[in-house]
């Protein structure tokens, strides 16, 4: 069942705000501890989620998923570094996404409405190329990422990335 097929578990996305950043941290926190669903290995506090997603200089958008009130998942877009030295450079009009979902809400197309309004803001942006860079160990986020349209373009023995169009070119 879907977020918007039953009204009790209905999810509200909107912007996320600094108040956000407590709950956004439990919640990526609690998927590091189950491991296998993020790349990230540390855990995250208000200020490192404000810093990392919320109040970031490249940033996009991120929005956050209310089910009940509470956060259930969040979705970042990050314009790529164009003075980035590391492995894989992205072209300075692409961006990176990072998606979390709270285990309780997997499945409930709580991503898939993050990623409607992400990508109405990477279209605004004139984002040309999304990234989706995720471990070959997660094969939730494979699907996901492959059940929105992205596509691969490159691939290593740890990661895929992934490639969404905004535009739909």
């Amino acid at each position: 069942m879907s977020v918007t097929d039953d009204p009790s578990t209905a999810a509200v996305v909107r912007p996320a705000r600094a108040d956000d950043a407590e709950p956004m941290a439990h919640l990526l926190d609690e998927l590091i501890a189950i491991g296998g669903t993020t790349s990230h290995r540390e855990p995250f506090d208000a200020r490192r989620i404000r810093e990392t997603f919320i109040e970031v200089p490249r940033g996009v958008s991120c929005f956050v998923a209310l089910v009940g009130g509470e956060v259930a998942g969040f979705q970042a877009l990050e314009w790529s570094d164009p003075e980035w030295t590391g492995e894989h450079p992205l072209p300075a009009d692409w961006a990176f996404i990072s998606t979390y979902v709270s285990a309780a809400h997997h499945r409930r197309g709580i991503g898939q409405a993050l990623f409607a309004r992400t990508a109405e803001a990477a279209r605004r942006a004139g984002v040309t190329a999304i990234d989706a860079t995720i471990r070959r160990e997660n094969t939730g986020g494979l699907a996901f990422y492959a059940s929105l349209g992205f596509r691969d373009y490159r691939g290593d023995a740890e990661t895929v990335s992934k490639r969404f169009d905004p535009h739909g070119e």
